[in-house]
């Protein structure tokens, strides 16, 4: 009965490697939130307001019965037992709602958390290396944006949302210590692709004027300073923060190609 559920990326759920995910597209809007929440009861009501919002039709408890029924009976024929055997260790129902049972080193979201949490751990603790290492295996666990192939209702588009933010934070403190560390080419070019798909977060052109700098090419670095200024005076009437201003100040008056310490965490304006 062990199943692996993917959700950092399209959705899977998998048994023996075999692909039990359904095709429909309201059974995969529970499976995703089953799958999403997974070890966790999500209520009826919540099924609900995800596959119609705020008006239910009046079958609407029967309809999310069949579904999870299909979904047990199609969990059955993968894992070759019995449906009542998926019903009482897999998905089983609970007074007020559904909830699947999954170990949770199957379970991509709470492995991603784990990981997360030793990072973290190991960078309160000035571990910088150990700390990269497990940031690094957490963001592994990510094959594009959470559920990127389902139709996401109002329910799964928060936990959805959340997620690809967690996902950002945990590259920015992975970046964060490899610029600490004087590893400014382990992250540029991913840092060029974050800044590109975020015109105006703040933090993460800082840090990109920070790998340029690191690697010697302060005009680079100076040049990335007066694009986002001019997107931001452009789109929002604003200057950049005078945090990143006093970064653009280091990196002229340096004399090396490392600026002081910024503090990136205090200058995000995300777009």
């Amino acid at each position: 009965m062990e199943v692996a559920v993917k959700t950092l990326g399209d959705l899977a759920l998998l048994a023996a490697q075999r692909n039990m995910t359904p095709t429909a597209p309201k059974q995969r809007r529970v499976l995703a939130l089953l799958s999403a929440r997974a070890n966790q009861l999500i209520l009826t009501e919540e099924f609900h307001r995800e596959l119609w919002g705020g008006r239910p039709p009046r079958t609407a408890a029967a309809t999310l019965h069949t579904y999870v029924g299909q979904l047990r009976r199609a969990m059955a024929r993968a894992l070759t037992v019995a449906p009542h055997v998926v019903s009482e260790r897999l998905l089983i129902t609970q007074p007020g709602g559904y909830l699947l049972r999954v170990d949770p080193d199957g379970h991509d979201f709470t492995r991603y958390h784990q990981l997360l949490e030793k990072a973290d751990e190991a960078r309160r603790a000035q571990q910088a290396e150990e700390a990269v290492l497990h940031y690094r295996a957490a963001l592994g666990l990510w094959r594009g944006p959470a559920l990127a192939d389902i139709v996401c209702g109002p329910v799964l588009r928060v936990w959805a949302d959340c997620a690809d933010e967690s996902r950002l934070n945990t590259t920015e403190k992975l970046i964060e210590l490899e610029l600490q560390l004087g590893n400014p080419l382990e992250v540029l070019s991913e840092l060029r692709e974050l800044a590109a798909r975020h015109p105006l977060h703040e933090n993460l052109h800082g840090q990109l004027m920070v790998a340029l700098s690191q690697a010697g090419r302060r005009n680079e670095a100076l040049e990335a300073y007066h694009s986002l200024r001019r997107r931001i005076v452009g789109e929002l009437g604003l200057e950049p923060s005078a945090r990143l201003t006093l970064l653009q100040q280091q990196i002229i008056t340096s004399q090396t190609s490392t600026p002081e310490r910024y503090d990136y965490r205090s200058t995000r304006r995300s777009a």
